[in-house]
C-alpha cells in the first residue's frame, strides 16, 4: 500500500500568514468603524498579534511597551484637544451671551433718557454747499479744524476770536458756535461731502475739545453698532453721549444718569470738588475754579475756619473763564498750615453767596454704585457722585 506524501507543512510560515490575515481583518474592522484608531481597537489588534505571534520569534517586549506608551500619549493629546475645543465653544457662547446681555442693559438704561436734553459728540459734517453753524467746546488756544477724507485740513477756525457782534466765541464754560461758509483757507468753495470736525490746540495739535449737538431724546433703539438715541437734532449712538440734562441742569438724579455715566468711561471730565491735600513735603497744593467778577477765594479747614483769603482777579483767567490757584500752605497770620485736607470756597462780592465753582480734572476709569444704587464716577482711588459732574471734555 502506497502512501502519497504532500508538501510539508511549514509551521512558522503558516503562523506568520495567519497572523497577517488576522491583523488585516482587525485593521479593516477599525477602518469601517471610524477614520481613527481608538484605544479599544488598538488593544484588539495588539491581542490578535500576540495570539498569533511566531512562537519561534516572539514580539519584543520593549518594543511593545514603547508602542503602548506612544499610543497612551497620543490618546491623551487627542483628549486634551477635544477638551480645549469644547472649552473654546463654551467661552465663545458665554462671550456672545454676555455681549447680548450688556446690549440689553445699555438699551434699557438709555430709555431713562427719554425726555431729557442730551449733548452728543459730533465728529463729522455732511457739507452740501451751504454754510453751517457748528457747536464747539474748547479751551484757550484751541481751533476748529475741518478735515477732508484724505486727512488734509480744509479750513481752520480759531476759537479765541469773537463773533460778529463782538462777543467771544467761547463762553465761560468753553462752549460756543462758529460758522463755516463752506470755503477753504484760500476762499474757494469746497466740494460737497463728509468732513471731519476736530477741536485741537493750535500749537501742539493735541485734541482739546469737541464739536457737539444738543437735542431732546424722543426715542431709544438699536442698530448693528449698538444703542441709538433718537433726538430732535438727529440720531446718535449712546457711545457719543457727553452730557444729559434732566431739564436745564447737569447733575440731576434721574435714572438716565446710569446710562450717561457709563458713556463717560475713558473720558476726561471736570468734577465739582473743593478739596485739596497739603503736605510740607510737597510744599503746595492747587485748585481749579471759575469765579464771577469781584469774588474772593477762601481756603478753609474741615471745621470751616478761614486760613487764607485772596482776590480771584489776582489769578489769570483762561479763555473759558477758569482759573487756578496754588497755595504754599501759608496762612493770613503768617504761620504755615499743618499737613491735611483743606477746601477752596469762592465767595461772591456780597460776601454771602457762592461766586464760582471749584473743580478738578480727572479721567474716568470705571463706574460704581453707592448704597442707594446711584452711579459713582471713579478715577484711581477716588469716587464722586454723578451729581458732582461739571463738564465733559
Amino acid at each position: 500500500m502506497s502512501t502519497t506524501t504532500g508538501p510539508e507543512l511549514n509551521v512558522q510560515d503558516y503562523v506568520k500568514d495567519l497572523s497577517t490575515k488576522q491583523a488585516k481583518t482587525a485593521a479593516d474592522a477599525s477602518r469601517k468603524s471610524g477614520s481613527t484608531l481608538d484605544k479599544n481597537q488598538f488593544m484588539t489588534l495588539m491581542v490578535t498579534q500576540l495570539k498569533y505571534q511566531d512562537p519561534l520569534n516572539p514580539s519584543d517586549n520593549q518594543q511593545m511597551a514603547a508602542q503602548m506608551a506612544q499610543f497612551s500619549s497620543l490618546e491623551a493629546l487627542q483628549n486634551m484637544q477635544t477638551s480645549m475645543t469644547d472649552l473654546g465653544k463654551s467661552i465663545s457662547a458665554s462671550v456672545e451671551k454676555q455681549g447680548s446681555t450688556n446690549q440689553a442693559l445699555s438699551t434699557t438704561s438709555a430709555t431713562n433718557l427719554i425726555g431729557d436734553t442730551v449733548r452728543v459728540r459730533r465728529s463729522s459734517l455732511d457739507h452740501s454747499g451751504s454754510a453751517a453753524d457748528i457747536l464747539v467746546n474748547g479751551k484757550a488756544g484751541s481751533e476748529l479744524a475741518i478735515v477732508d477724507s484724505s486727512g488734509k485740513d480744509v479750513c481752520t477756525i480759531p476759537l479765541d476770536g469773537t463773533n460778529e457782534d463782538g462777543t467771544k466765541i467761547l463762553d465761560t464754560n468753553g462752549d460756543g458756535t462758529v460758522s463755516w461758509n463752506g470755503k477753504d483757507q484760500d476762499g474757494k468753495a469746497v466740494m460737497s461731502g463728509t468732513y471731519s470736525l476736530v477741536v485741537r490746540d493750535k500749537a501742539t495739535g493735541t485734541q482739546t475739545g469737541y464739536a457737539f449737538d444738543e437735542g431732546k431724546v424722543t426715542a431709544v433703539g438699536t442698530d448693528e453698532n449698538g444703542t441709538v438715541l433718537r433726538t430732535d437734532a438727529g440720531k446718535f449712538h449712546l457711545t457719543d453721549l457727553l452730557q444729559a440734562y434732566g431739564g436745564d441742569s447737569v447733575g440731576n438724579t434721574s435714572g438716565g444718569n446710569t446710562a450717561s455715566s457709563v458713556s463717560l468711561i475713558g473720558r476726561q471730565v471736570k468734577i465739582r470738588d473743593a478739596s485739596g491735600t497739603f503736605s510740607a513735603a510737597k510744599g503746595e497744593t492747587a485748585w481749579n475754579f471759575t469765579a464771577s467778577e469781584g469774588s474772593t477765594g477762601q481756603i478753609v479747614d474741615s471745621s470751616g475756619a478761614v486760613l487764607k483769603t485772596f482776590p480771584v482777579n489776582s489769578t489769570p483767567a483762561d479763555a473759558d473763564g477758569s482759573r487756578s490757584y496754588t497755595w504754599d500752605g501759608s496762612r493770613d497770620s503768617g504761620a504755615t498750615a499743618s499737613d491735611g485736607t483743606y477746601f477752596l470756597k469762592i465767595v461772591a462780592s456780597d460776601g454771602k453767596s457762592y461766586g464760582g465753582t471749584t473743580f478738578r480734572e480727572e479721567t474716568i476709569d470705571s463706574i460704581g454704585f453707592d448704597a442707594s444704587g446711584s452711579p459713582l464716577l471713579i478715577s484711581g482711588q477716588k469716587a464722586w457722585a454723578y451729581s458732582q459732574l461739571f463738564t465733559v471734555s
